[in-house]
């Protein structure tokens, strides 16, 4: 099996990923200045198709084409981990080509960051799915499934300024490195 390691000149797909409010802009932005390197968030994404199964396939399809213009590397993917379609990711490139950071928040601190938000921010469209009306929905139903994924990295920002939750990240991205 091919080991590779993280450097400036080369570093693997960093996936952060996590429920709504657990940190997961914050921390990309300040890794994408620490290491220099773009953040791709499917929200954003999402945002330029419509609210439809088939827009939610083209956003995917538009990020993971951008993604490959990277070269699938030297990028942030920010997502939550709980897409069928972020499988690929894991299916396509294997440890140590995608590096999965996991935030992770006590379910209480995650609704009270979420109602921090602008209302804007906080439902609505955001989600593809009848089956959840907010984010706080999401939240809810999902934080059992989101326990049980697999990361390299697991952190929990429940009570961690967000410079604790970076210097975490950046010093496990670090021991990958040469």
């Amino acid at each position: 099996m091919r080991r590779s390691k993280v450097t400036k000149s080369r570093l693997p797909v960093i996936h952060i990923i996590g429920l709504p409010g657990a940190g997961k802009t914050t921390l990309g932005e300040k890794l994408s200045k620490e290491f220099n390197l773009p953040v791709f968030n499917i929200g954003k994404y999402r945002s330029m198709f419509p609210s439809s199964e088939v827009g939610e396939a083209d956003a995917w399809l538009l990020l993971f084409n951008n993604l490959s213009k990277q070269k699938w590397e030297n990028y942030i993917l920010e997502t939550t981990g709980l897409n069928s379609r972020e499988c690929f990711l894991r299916a396509a490139f294997s440890f140590p080509d995608v590096l999965t950071i996991k935030l992770v928040a006590q379910r209480k601190i995650l609704y009270e960051r979420i109602r921090m938000k602008n209302k804007s921010e906080q439902g609505g469209d955001w989600l593809f799915s009848a089956d959840f009306r907010d984010k706080f929905e999401f939240a809810r139903k999902m934080f059992g499934q989101f326990k049980n994924i697999p990361a390299e990295i697991t952190i929990d920002t429940s009570h961690k300024t967000a410079q604790d939750v970076f210097r975490k990240a950046a010093s496990g991205l670090k021991l990958w490195a040469p």
